[in-house]
């Protein structure tokens, strides 16, 4: 009889454990699922905000542009140089880009764009060396205004950029407003949105 009494504790003791350690992994598993949903609101309010920014933006976009063909070729040559110049780079040529989009914007709109001293574009250069980074302009759009001004063209330049830094690659939109000058044949004014 004795040794019934110690199987019995035995399975007892056990049983007891195995429904502690359920209880326990039932509550880890449910302050997973918390954190979880935690998250997935927090990304349906930031898909949300995303979706409420684009709607915007078409709507800009179809209040200020109404074709993508451009009232002038040179117009559409001069900004997709400038903006592929500025998004289009590696370690080794990233100060070339810096002399290029010289010829296609202002001085004004290159000092807004990141103008920097020559020792600042040194310590750049080793930084994105170290980093091995690169940027390439994967895709474009150049939209403009259906009437210009007397000698300005405004337009919209939407494209998409693929980042490589320290092997981590990511995509990105970039999208800036600009007006062209004919007479000066530069970008004169630019703005990210």
């Amino acid at each position: 009889m004795n040794r019934n009494k110690i199987i019995l504790v035995i399975i007892g003791i056990l049983t007891l454990s195995t429904f502690y350690k359920l209880n326990f992994s039932n509550q880890e598993q449910d302050s997973i699922n918390a954190k979880q949903k935690a998250q997935i609101t927090k990304l349906k309010a930031e898909n949300k905000k995303l979706t409420a920014q684009q709607v915007t933006f078409a709507n800009s976009v179809a209040s200020t542009t109404t074709t993508k063909t451009n009232p002038n070729k040179k117009a559409e040559q001069t900004a997709f140089q400038l903006f592929s110049s500025l998004n289009t780079w590696n370690a080794d040529n990233w100060l070339e880009k810096q002399q290029t989009v010289v010829k296609y914007a202002t001085d004004n709109v290159l000092a807004n764009l990141g103008g920097q001293s020559n020792n600042n574009k040194s310590i750049a250069v080793n930084q994105l060396k170290q980093l091995n980074a690169t940027s390439q302009l994967t895709s474009s759009n150049i939209y403009f205004e259906q009437e210009p001004a007397d000698n300005e063209i405004k337009g919209i330049f939407i494209g998409i950029v693929k980042t490589t830094s320290s092997g981590n690659q990511t995509t990105n939109n970039v999208k800036y407003q600009f007006t062209y000058d004919t007479k000066q044949r530069k970008i004169i004014e630019i703005s990210t949105f």
